[in-house]
């Protein structure tokens, strides 16, 4: 059995606490942040018209479905 001194036992309890909300906070945080890429991959944007389309992640080219101007997927007009 593990023995403290009464002074210690609120630092320990403390200190426990705070460590479980940070770890659920991070975990939180991280679950956040993999739904929002996941939401806003194969989101673009139409250079012509500028109306916002989802496209196959896969597909190097796509067609607006506005406007009909071709599109292909880069890293400058994908979110």
């Amino acid at each position: 059995m593990i023995t403290l001194p009464l002074h210690l036992m609120p630092l320990v309890y403390a200190g426990v606490f705070l460590a479980a909300v940070i770890v659920l906070w991070l975990r939180y945080d991280w679950r956040r942040e993999r739904r929002r890429r996941a939401m806003w991959r194969g989101l673009s944007q139409c250079r012509l018209c500028a109306e916002w389309l989802r496209h196959g992640v896969d597909a190097k080219l796509f067609r607006c479905p506005s406007c009909g101007a071709l599109n292909e997927k880069n890293h400058f007009n994908d979110i």
